[in-house]
């Protein structure tokens, strides 16, 4: 159990390192600022980034922007019970062996 643990300690440290370089590439690069969640289960994507603007257009957009940027694969949208569209792409950080991947319900 204490050998799980740390593993899951050393990902989340990675995913930070991560999300910091993500972080500073916003202003440069002019990217939309979303939210970003770092998982606590081995079982989740380690890095998530939630593109949660008021409006469904401006989500797709900063979607988008994030998605280029990245350079990260588009992954199958998924539709809910009331129609909603969930767009999802995903990424991997190849230097710290991190899976970021991006959300956006439109």
């Amino acid at each position: 159990m204490v050998e799980q643990s740390r593993d899951r300690l050393h990902r989340q440290q990675r995913a930070v390192k991560v999300l910091e370089q993500l972080l500073g590439r916003v202003a440069n690069e002019k990217l939309p600022v979303i939210s970003w969640s770092i998982a606590g289960s081995a079982a989740q994507p380690a890095l998530i980034g939630r593109c949660d603007a008021e409006n469904a257009t401006d989500r797709r957009n900063d979607f988008e922007a994030w998605r280029e940027a990245l350079a990260a694969s588009a992954l199958p949208d998924e539709a809910d019970s009331e129609g909603r569209i969930r767009l999802r792409a995903s990424v991997e950080d190849t230097f710290e062996a991190i899976t970021v991947v991006l959300v956006a319900d439109v």
